[in-house]
């Protein structure tokens, strides 16, 4: 009874792996490249190469000054301004104005922190793309669109989360497989002990970004069907009976406090700066400013006071003062799941184990394929197991081509910023289905995984060459000092994972080395004894 049941959990293993582990890999290698969401940002960007002054000048009055032309057309709804960083460096707002037509229109202006200049307009490109694929699939939106994504990413972390717990069930030697790699045996060996020894070592990890993962697209369906079912389907309701009405105007005209004092301000307990400001109210008697400060390496996303907007003296604000126990673990939640609250050290570990994921789903793919196509537990002919062979070489591995092609794409586009993030998407996926045709097309699955992953390191190559020559911020900038040492750095990460990518791709066998397939058994004639 025991052995059935082991072999019922271990066909339930195989079978989640195999119906969806694409899906489970897509969503972990894009998820380890969206950690260095910020990095990419202020790579592709050339706005954050801006190096930032001593001394900022004084913002106030610019901002005044732009805030009453869009009050002139229209009702300004929303308010927000961020002070300059070494990763943003400039001041930058957005606004949300309601136009007398019906209309609304969203302003995000840049200006230079020592002139006041205000920036070219840089809409969402690369990095945004990345983040977005990983965290809702850039879903239709006649689809559903990012809240069925989201969704379904969401799903993607309870297959992960089920995938776990059948496989700590089916290997009963956990122990002994820890330390298990069998590196000079057989092609089939190298992929199982890997797996295993990946697996079994990232287990905490994995289980964490599983559940965090599920929460997050639980989250995505939970929001608008308590508003469906409790508020008629609004969601600013549901909001504001969850963190109460946000703070109102009273009709007296009132001057407001310095933003250039604000951004003096720090935290009372923590002491960090103020990176933040949003604004209800401007110029009114009933201003408020919530200003947001740098979490002090927590599981927070951000730490938050309010003020008022005339006398900077303190004020509650119940939708950002609220600190209950559930709010703290859902807070936690986001900051846990992308490694954002512990440096670059954690986001790097995270970016090793979330790798590791991605290569545990590919071998465990490989390794079904492989049991089929050179083994006895496969049904169908081999040439089915050799084409879903090359669709999971085209799959897997251009999902790295494709991603190290945007890094290209991004330093030629030439295109309006209306439509970047349009193009950006077709790069990627024209990249990827050239990827997949040629595996598909190329019939050799180990020249071609050789192949598409030396194109993926040569195009990271070509992308920081091509940074260094058409922006002028060569990557030895790191090394002088003379630069923007972030952007920098990333093409110093480019460089290292395109060698260590060459590696890899030297380092694969060119050719199966094992048994060949056995072949199936006659089949039995029984002569009439007649």
């Amino acid at each position: 009874m025991d052995r059935e049941r082991h072999q019922r959990n271990y066909d339930l293993h195989s079978w989640i792996g195999v119906a969806l582990g694409w899906f489970v890999y897509v969503v972990c290698f894009t998820g380890s490249i969206a950690l260095f969401y910020h990095e990419i940002l202020g790579w592709e960007d050339p706005a954050k190469r801006t190096m930032l002054p001593a001394e900022p000048i004084a913002f106030h009055e610019v901002f005044d000054g732009w805030v009453a032309e869009r009050d002139a057309e229209g009702e300004i709804e929303f308010l927000t301004v961020t002070f300059p960083t070494v990763m943003e460096p400039y001041y930058s707002a957005f606004a949300h104005v309601d136009h007398d037509d019906g209309t609304h229109e969203n302003f995000f202006p840049r200006w230079h922190p020592a002139t006041a200049q205000v920036l070219p307009e840089r809409k969402d490109g690369m990095a945004r793309w990345l983040l977005d694929f990983h965290r809702d699939l850039m879903w239709p939106s006649a689809l559903g669109g990012r809240t069925v994504g989201r969704a379904l990413v969401g799903v993607a972390g309870v297959i992960l989360m089920l995938a776990i717990l059948s496989g700590v069930v089916a290997h009963t030697k956990i122990t002994d497989e820890l330390f298990t790699l069998r590196y000079w045996r057989s092609v089939r060996l190298k992929w199982q002990d890997t797996h295993k020894v990946l697996g079994l070592w990232g287990l905490p990890f994995y289980t964490m970004i599983a559940f965090t993962g599920a929460f997050l697209g639980i989250v995505a369906i939970l929001a608008p069907l308590v508003a469906v079912l409790a508020f008629k389907g609004d969601q600013e309701a549901l909001i504001e009976a969850v963190l109460g009405e946000p703070p109102q105007a009273v009709g007296a005209p009132a001057d407001m406090m310095s933003l250039d004092d604000v951004i003096t301000l720090r935290h009372p307990e923590t002491g960090e700066v103020a990176r933040r400001v949003n604004i209800h109210n401007w110029r009114d008697q009933g201003a408020v400013y919530d200003v947001f400060f740098e979490p002090q390496s927590k599981l927070e996303l951000v730490e938050a006071k309010s003020y008022s907007g005339v006398t900077g003296e303190a004020v509650t604000n119940p939708a950002i003062m609220a600190d209950t126990p559930a709010l703290r673990v859902s807070t936690a939640i986001t900051p846990l799941h992308y490694g954002t609250y512990g440096g670059i050290t954690l986001k790097l570990l995270y970016l090793v184990l979330g790798m590791s994921a991605a290569v545990i789903t590919a071998f465990g793919s490989m390794m079904w394929i492989e049991r089929r196509l050179h083994g006895n537990e496969g049904h169908r002919s081999p040439a089915f197991y050799r084409a879903l062979s090359r669709l999971n070489v085209g799959i897997t591995v251009g999902v790295a081509v494709a991603t190290a092609g945007l890094f290209v794409h991004n330093t030629l586009y030439s295109g309006t910023e209306a439509m970047r993030m349009i193009w950006t998407g077709w790069a990627y996926f024209a990249v990827w289905f050239a990827a997949i045709g040629y595996a598909w097309f190329r019939a050799d699955d180990y020249r071609a995984t050789k192949e598409l992953i030396t194109l993926t390191g040569a195009f990271l190559l070509i992308a920081s060459a091509l940074n260094a020559t058409l922006t002028g911020h060569p990557v030895w900038f790191v090394l002088t000092g003379e630069g923007h040492a972030p952007t920098a750095w990333v093409d110093v990460a480019l460089i290292v994972a395109s060698i260590a990518t060459f590696g890899i791709a030297y380092a694969l066998p060119s050719f199966r080395v094992g048994k060949k397939r056995k072949p199936a058994a006659p089949a039995t004639t029984f002569v009439s004894a007649e």
